[in-house]
């Protein structure tokens, strides 16, 4: 993570001019205030976990979850085992990061609900993005993690009302954490702590980046198929907005723009066979 050249913003980026400290521009984007605010989302999603997605196939979760599951295993970690540590590691990473930061442990209590209106509101350029390009898109693949290998696919679509909101929410939470918070990080200091070009450049390159390996993390085949181009653009511009939202307004604010926009898109995902 980048926090020499950003401490405080939550985001790897250029330096520009920051908001006086105590606004809430500044402590929306501090990592104590984030994981107050992601902190429900956090147990809302473990308990959707052990509650909702649990199958006789196995637990269902985001792709991007079972990628950082995949991580722990190297280290010994079972699968099933794993499904825990995911939330442990959002927490911890925001707890370690306030202390390197050496902000104060204070906590505004209006904070979260500013952020929550914020979301929100940021919300609605990607609704209208996704009117105007057509073919509302579907989620992003989900697995079933269980005794057999390799996972099962799951379809979404046939998931109940609450599953899919379980869902949504593990898709902001680790799809953001995976290609905003890591990738655009590690991207960014490569490009620019050991490229050498401008912080403002490299933030611009590594935002492009983040957008094409979202993009392919998708499903963009069409019922035939082939490539739906109008999926593969739309999510090379959504993913081009997360990151735009995570370098200006930080992690926490770009996850609950990316659940609210899943929670409304999936939640009208209709099963085929249920007609």
């Amino acid at each position: 993570m980048v926090m020499s050249r950003t401490r405080a913003s939550g985001a790897a980026g250029p330096k520009k001019a920051q908001p006086a400290p105590g606004t809430y521009g500044m402590v929306s984007k501090q990592p104590l205030q984030i994981l107050v605010f992601l902190l429900p989302l956090v147990i809302l999603y473990e308990l959707g976990l052990a509650m909702l997605l649990r199958t006789e196939g196995g637990v269902q979760t985001v792709t991007a979850h079972k990628t950082i599951i995949d991580l722990f295993v190297t280290f010994g970690v079972t699968p099933t085992d794993g499904l825990l540590l995911g939330g442990m590691a959002i927490v911890i990473v925001l707890l370690i990061w306030h202390l390197l930061n050496r902000d104060p442990w204070h906590i505004d209590p209006v904070t979260p609900g500013l952020m929550a209106l914020e979301s929100l509101l940021l919300t609605v350029p990607l609704i209208v993005l996704g009117l105007i390009i057509g073919g509302s898109p579907d989620a992003a693949g989900v697995t079933a993690i269980g005794a057999g290998e390799p996972p099962a696919a799951v379809e979404i679509a046939s998931m109940s009302i609450w599953s899919k909101l379980a869902i949504s929410i593990g898709a902001g939470l680790y799809e953001e954490l995976l290609f905003r918070m890591l990738l655009i990080a590690v991207l960014h200091t490569m490009l620019v702590d050991v490229g050498k070009i401008g912080s403002g450049l490299g933030a611009a390159i590594a935002v492009g980046i983040s957008a094409a390996a979202f993009t392919w993390y998708h499903p963009l085949a069409d019922v035939h198929g082939g490539l739906a181009i109008e999926k593969a653009v739309f999510y090379f511009l959504a993913g081009l907005y997360f990151g735009a939202v995570y370098v200006l307004r930080g992690f926490g604010i770009v996850v609950g723009v990316h659940a609210i926009y899943d929670i409304v898109t999936v939640s009208m995902l209709h099963d085929p066979a249920g007609g």
